[in-house]
């Protein structure tokens, strides 16, 4: 299996957070919120010169201290989101992981184990395709490539920012206080998570996407390097004529379309080899205790993200925590299972360092104003990529 890594390692985001500060904190805060772009705006927001803001975030681009990776709306691109766990027998995850993903509509993959052996992969595909990705898994599963496997149709994800004032004293080794967290949860505001009410396609082409792509990367790219790739991907050496496109697009098509939703700060406190990777499915007993988690995820400093389980009081979350945090939030989950608040929980455990992926490069699928995804389209990358191994 072979993917392209196209922003830093965990690890490397672990060596530069020891160089944030209490300001960059409140910066970053901000930009979250309110935009990766309004220095001004965000000079407002957090009451310091602008002058200094500026500082500030150009040491945060010259340094890469912190990524913003733009979230697409996908029900706006015409795309709904599907989640395949597939069962996988010992020692063909590498062949499975390649078939599952041999097609680029699909979003993020991760080898797991836990619940189930295998691999957790999300798709995107037009919503009159659901029986096409069906039929491809089933096929997977005739070819002994997977074992048993279920779709489960989910929003897109959200990737609540880490509560970076809990790192703000760097005085020794900080412990999360898990109990006080169960004790507040009554006290979390319910916030919700909207489910996509239709899934019509906004009007953009093959340079937007690739724009996209560019903005998932790195939401704060200059212009010049998402005209330079649009003129790679197009093959088109004069890269010139596609300078008053890029910026045209964002401020007439993207934007005002909404076909982005918001920003994920990607930045890691703890080392890659201290750290474990949770992903939950959580059942919860009425909408209302889905809603106080959701919104007890900004309250923790952890990298957490989720999926909502559409038509269900179900979420699929992400949690990467240091090793010694493990213990106390087991029991956390537990103490909330007692009070009512949690109904059940399926654990699988990931190698977040090495056997996760996502991808950006969803524009290869598409084709003639369309997206090119069917049972047969997926059939032919499947046998080209079997006949690569």
């Amino acid at each position: 299996m072979s993917y392209v890594r196209l922003i830093p390692s965990m690890a490397t985001y672990t060596d530069r957070f020891k160089r944030l500060g209490s300001l960059d904190f409140e910066i970053i805060k901000a930009m979250h919120r309110s935009g990766a772009f309004n220095l001004s705006r965000l000079a407002k927001t957090i009451g310091v010169p602008q002058q200094t803001v500026s500082y500030h975030v150009k040491k945060l681009d010259e340094q890469d201290l912190v990524r913003f990776r733009a979230l697409l709306d996908e029900a706006k691109l015409g795309l709904k989101s599907h989640v395949a766990i597939a069962s996988v027998p010992l020692g063909v995850e590498d062949l499975s992981s390649s078939a599952m993903t041999c097609f680029p509509l699909w979003r993020y993959l991760a080898i797991v184990d836990g619940w189930r052996h295998g691999n957790y992969v999300r798709y995107v595909i037009p919503p009159d395709k659901e029986r096409d990705l069906k039929a491809f898994l089933n096929e997977l599963k005739k070819k002994g490539v997977i074992s048993e496997f279920e779709i489960i149709q989910t929003t897109s994800p959200s990737y609540p920012l880490i509560y970076l004032d809990f790192y703000a004293k760097k005085e020794g080794i900080p412990i999360f206080d898990w109990k006080r967290w169960v004790k507040d949860y009554d006290s979390f505001p319910e916030e919700e998570v909207p489910e996509p009410t239709g899934y019509q396609k906004a009007e953009f082409d093959m340079y937007d996407l690739i724009i996209l792509r560019c903005l998932e990367i790195n939401a704060r790219t200059t212009q010049r390097k998402i005209v330079e790739q649009i003129a790679r991907i197009s093959r088109n050496k004069e890269y010139k004529k596609f300078i008053p496109l890029v910026s045209r697009r964002i401020k007439d098509r993207i934007l005002p379309q909404g076909l982005l939703k918001g920003y994920r700060a990607y930045l890691f406190p703890h080392a890659g080899l201290t750290t474990l990777f949770f992903m939950y499915h959580i059942v919860f007993p009425k909408n209302s205790s889905l809603k106080k988690f959701v919104a007890g995820l900004s309250y923790l400093p952890f990298n957490t993200g989720y999926e909502k389980i559409l038509g269900r009081d179900e979420l699929i979350v992400r949690v990467v925590i240091p090793s010694y945090e493990c213990s106390n939030m087991q029991k956390s989950l537990i103490e909330l299972a007692e009070t009512g608040q949690i109904k059940d929980a399926h654990l699988f455990l990931g190698d977040l360092a090495h056997a996760t992926w996502d991808n950006v490069e969803i524009y290869q699928m598409y084709k003639d104003e369309t997206w090119n995804f069917s049972y047969g389209v997926a059939m032919n990358f499947l046998e080209n990529t079997l006949s690569q191994r």
